[in-house]
């Protein structure tokens, strides 16, 4: 249903082994999907992308400089230009974004072929 959404948790050991999983079903606001706050946005993984470094953006063709937050479609609808959140930038939060992805095993192709 478009009203209701899944998040699903991943459990690892400490051999990045999974363990477990817990699978939770939450309703999803639309209004907000498609407009927000002031100070709010969303798809934070696309400002991430943009911040990245002009290597690792051309990796995943975002290496054009006319690729902005204020010219890509789903960045230049959030209503806050703030590159910080709880105290960590956009690029500091892509290269947590990488290392989570990278436990699970998501590197290489397989990483560039997600974020294309």
């Amino acid at each position: 249903s478009s009203r209701f959404g899944k998040f699903i948790e991943l459990e690892l050991n400490s051999n990045c082994r999974l363990v477990g999983s817990r699978c939770r079903t939450y309703l999803l606001e639309k209004s907000r999907v498609v407009g927000q706050d002031a100070g709010e946005r969303n798809y934070h993984i696309f400002y991430q992308m943009l911040a990245a470094d002009p290597s690792m953006r051309a990796t995943f063709e975002l290496g054009n400089t006319a690729h902005t937050r204020d010219t890509m479609r789903y960045t230049k609808l959030g209503a806050s230009k703030t590159d910080t959140i709880e105290g960590q930038t956009d690029a500091q939060r892509f290269q947590g974004t990488i290392a989570a992805l990278a436990l699970v095993a998501v590197e290489g192709d397989v990483l560039t072929r997600l974020l294309r």
